[in-house]
């Protein structure tokens, strides 16, 4: 009975630790000098780190599995803002080559060819609109106007 009892109590030791957070994080794996380029997340999913900018919800840096695709991520994202130019979407590879998708057409079409495969380090960019920059720029403009007008008004005074 005390040794069913030990057993029971080591088990349940063994089942705490190693379902505690501290083995369910992110592993890289890393092989030789070369910095970690897939991760082993929870479940074993490999993961794949890159990086959003732009008009975007949320841009910033994402742990994706690497299985997910532009869509995917840009989901994971929040979605493209209304300033979102989706024709011209760019990849940026480690070895600087710039790939140009255009979502708006895979949106149409349905075209699964349009979509280019994600990479570990890759950067994703999301443009903005013609008309979100020349805003900018009115608006820009109004400020400036602004600010010389209370000059103007104050130094009347």
């Amino acid at each position: 009975m005390e040794m069913k009892r030990r057993y029971l109590i080591t088990l349940t030791i063994f089942m705490c630790l190693f379902s505690s957070p501290l083995f369910s994080q992110e592993i890289p794996i890393q092989i030789g000098d070369r910095p970690a380029q897939y991760i082993l997340g929870s479940g074993d999913v490999l993961l794949i780190n890159l990086n959003l900018w732009g008009h975007v919800l949320k841009p910033g840096s994402y742990s994706i599995p690497s299985s997910y695709g532009i869509i995917d991520l840009l989901s994971s994202a929040g979605g493209p803002l209304k300033t979102a130019r989706l024709n011209d979407v760019r990849i940026i590879r480690k070895n600087q080559e710039v790939i140009t998708v255009n979502i708006e057409e895979f949106i149409k079409t349905g075209n699964q060819d349009l979509l280019v495969p994600l990479q570990p380090g890759d950067i994703v960019i999301v443009p903005g609109s013609i008309s979100d920059i020349f805003g900018r720029i009115v608006g820009f403009i109004r400020d400036v106007a602004i600010i010389v007008n209370v000059i103007l008004l104050a130094s009347r005074i």
